[in-house]
């Protein structure tokens, strides 16, 4: 299905299966009010994948996984 990572942080997302990186297919940001400062969008095959946070500017931040509809 497709799936969306949301970032607290500017921080570079990376979802990897198999050892490759899976392609994103959409990349925005939340609204100003919400703290949401990233949001990709991944579309999965059932398995197990990796999430990858890099590049973070901060000492940690929030992850939100969310299945699209």
């Amino acid at each position: 299905g497709n799936y969306l990572i949301a970032l607290g942080s500017p921080a570079w997302i990376d979802v990897v299966a198999n050892g490759q990186s899976v392609a994103s297919t959409g990349h925005g940001h939340g609204p100003d009010c919400s703290g949401i400062r990233k949001m990709v969008d991944f579309a999965l095959s059932p398995g197990h994948y990796i999430v990858q946070i890099s590049a973070n500017g901060e000492p940690q931040t929030e992850l939100l996984v969310v299945r699209l509809p």
